[in-house]
């Protein structure tokens, strides 16, 4: 070969090996989510670049400068949403000016994401219609002067309730009323049975003399059937608990993938509107969610929105896993574990929290501010308190879960979740189910079955508020209320009794008198569990107090089984 022909191919090389070096990466495609609060716009890159905002921008139209970087190809958005009015590229010397017209004034965050098991590298832009992030200072004194009170008023298992009604006074006189009633002793018997035909209960013609321990028995039905005026509902003296249920993923993050097509992501918002729908009928009860369409969340978000936004008592999240073994299948619910990220109380569990926490860096999530470090040590003192009223909660849910479907583990599992780690709440992560066995994939989609497994949450959420009512709340009115109502139910059932006897033995020698009838047991009737029945249902449905129930039915727990026989007092 000659020099010049040397000379000549080295020069073509170099050429074309600077053209290859003039610019950094490739944006290879433009996607668009549209939040409540703000509109993300993702790049997809071949490789990392250098990009700022641009001096040119103003207040209804933002440019952002991405050095060294060319389009494969024409790029732009199908649909422009929300405060987008148009979205367009300029070629800029060696790199591309992204130019965005608003239809208002919008806040951009702008950030760069390494490559994930999902995406390659992207450049990412979060416009914010307002400002929704606390500084760390502002979130530390949150912490530090109202978490720990506001723990306690969830947690506190035997609240100490004001009085709706009457003074303590007058509570204490009509409880000595009835005492005085059931030991015959009430001057105004002829008031209170005066309205009601003495055919109600009629006596032995020969026996007049028996009349009037008979409308002793008489009246004390009616201290049943009359409704104190304490047990009027005050809605503005006590407030509902708040539930905030969280569906896994979203947007960027499309979570587990089914063989059949099925995103994660798409599963849990439908489980987490049916729970919303649920407990929003409740008495007592204000459901919200934390993202209500296809958007991403950042962990952290999710956590705040429900706290801060929202004042949240009651934190469930919502998933559906996904395994290399295509039949691993059943349901599992997650507390926090406070030892680290780390540590676990399985390797299932402690996979499955790594799995999520990995969500911010798919969903593409700006890295935490170091000063969260100190936010961090905060919350674990409070979250500590809330643990265990999570692993409460967590098996009353599981006891649900296990009458709807099949249970990957039967007991509360722990790990260190991030999304569940804010202070003040109770909070828990249900595993649905898994998406990447087919038979749970065709489940999970089916809205029945969405509505079965929302409605087992639904039962160990509402379980656990009445077994441990808040403080100031509906379900602590609902225990002032039944701790009342053994008493008069146990005077209903005594009259009954009392009637019986009367009438049955007024004439044999040593019958047992009305007054002493009184403490006889009352009768029962017989109750036969069936499916999506639990035991606080019952205690509504036949009007007893869920504590009566326990000791008559020797219940160790709240927990009770299809076909299993329940003793109920009849009134």
């Amino acid at each position: 070969m000659s020099v010049r022909i040397f000379l000549k191919v080295f020069f073509l090389l170099l050429a074309a090996t600077v053209a290859l070096q003039g610019h950094a990466a490739d944006i290879t495609a433009l996607r668009s989510w549209r939040a409540p609060d703000n509109t993300r716009i993702v790049l997809d890159l071949t490789g990392p670049v250098k990009y700022r905002l641009s001096a040119d921008s103003t207040p209804a139209r933002l440019i952002v400068e991405i050095d060294d970087v060319q389009l494969q190809g024409p790029l732009g958005l199908s649909t422009i949403s929300g405060p987008l009015k148009s979205l367009h590229f300029e070629k800029n010397g060696p790199g591309q000016r992204l130019i965005i017209d608003t239809t208002l004034e919008l806040m951009p965050k702008i950030f760069q994401l390494p490559p994930n098991e999902k995406y390659g590298q992207r450049l990412v832009l979060d416009l914010y219609e307002k400002p929704v992030a606390m500084t760390p200072s502002q979130v530390a004194a949150v912490v530090t002067e109202k978490a720990a009170v506001d723990a306690g008023k969830v947690l506190s298992p035997k609240p100490v309730m004001p009085e709706p009604g009457p003074t303590k006074a007058e509570k204490a006189e009509d409880v000595a009323a009835a005492a005085r009633a059931l030991s015959g002793e009430v001057p105004s018997v002829p008031a209170v049975v005066s309205h009601e035909p003495e055919k109600t209960l009629p006596l032995p013609v020969a026996r007049p003399a028996e009349k009037k321990p008979v409308e002793k028995t008489a009246e004390l039905p009616a201290l049943k059937t009359a409704e104190p005026a304490r047990e009027k509902f005050d809605g503005k003296r006590y407030r509902n608990i708040v539930v905030a249920i969280d569906a896994g993923h979203g947007g960027e993050d499309p979570g587990a993938s089914g063989q059949k097509g099925s995103h994660e992501k798409n599963i849990t918002l439908a489980i987490a509107r049916e729970l919303e729908a649920q407990l929003q009928s409740e008495p007592g009860i204000t459901a919200v969610l934390t993202r209500t369409g296809d958007y991403f969340i950042p962990l952290q978000d999710r956590r705040r929105i429900a706290r801060y936004q929202h004042k949240a008592d009651i934190f469930v999240s919502i998933h559906a896993d996904a395994a290399e073994n295509r039949s691993a299948k059943g349901a599992s619910v997650f507390a926090l574990s406070l030892k680290g990220a780390g540590t676990a109380t399985s390797r299932f569990a402690r996979m499955l929290a790594e799995r999520e926490n990995r969500s911010d860096l798919i969903g593409g999530a700006a890295l935490e501010n170091s000063d969260d470090v100190l936010r961090n040590v905060l919350a674990d003192m409070v979250v500590a308190g809330s643990l265990e009223h999570s692993l409460r909660m967590g098996r009353n849910i599981i006891g649900n879960l296990d009458a709807v479907g099949s249970l990957h583990s039967r007991n509360v599992e722990q790990a260190g979740f991030a999304v569940l780690k804010e202070p003040g709440m109770v909070s828990v992560l249900v595993e649905t189910g898994f998406i990447s066995n087919p038979d749970e994939e065709d489940r999970l989609n089916s809205k029945p079955y969405q509505h079965e497994i929302a409605k087992a949450v639904f039962n160990g959420v509402r379980r656990y508020c009445v077994q441990y009512p808040a403080p100031g709340t509906y379900f602590a009115w609902l225990s002032e209320r039944d701790r009342d109502r053994p008493v008069l139910a146990a005077s209903a059932a005594g009259a009954k009794k009392n009637t019986a006897v009367t009438k049955a033995d007024a004439s044999v020698p040593g019958a047992a008198s009305p007054a002493a009838a009184i403490d006889v047991p009352p009768a029962f009737v017989r109750h036969r569990v069936v499916r999506g029945e639990n035991l606080t249902g019952l205690a509504e449905q036949y009007r007893v107090s869920m504590n009566t129930l326990r000791e008559v039915n020797r219940l160790q727990d709240d927990n009770v089984k299809i076909g299993q026989v329940l003793k109920i007092p009849a009134h």
